[in-house]
């Protein structure tokens, strides 16, 4: 289950326009301390083998986006 809700955040994130985090845990029944979890890892993955993209957030309105780094490191 986890692995499956990871991938499908991770494709939301570069599929959509953004994930909110209420309507991700809504949809999914999980709560916000392990949807934190989940994009901490798709973070660190990024980081590691997609080091032009990152992952930030909109806050209070919980809106997280996959962006694209301006420097253009792959």
């Amino acid at each position: 289950m986890k692995t499956e809700l990871v991938l499908l955040l991770y494709d939301s994130l570069f599929e959509e326009e953004y994930v909110s985090r209420l309507d991700f845990c809504a949809r999914f029944a999980i709560s916000e301390r392990t949807f934190y979890r989940y994009i901490r890892d798709i973070s660190w993955y990024l980081r590691k083998y997609k080091c032009s993209y990152f992952i930030d957030v909109k806050e209070p309105e919980g809106k997280y986006f996959a962006l694209r780094s301006k420097r253009g490191e792959d």
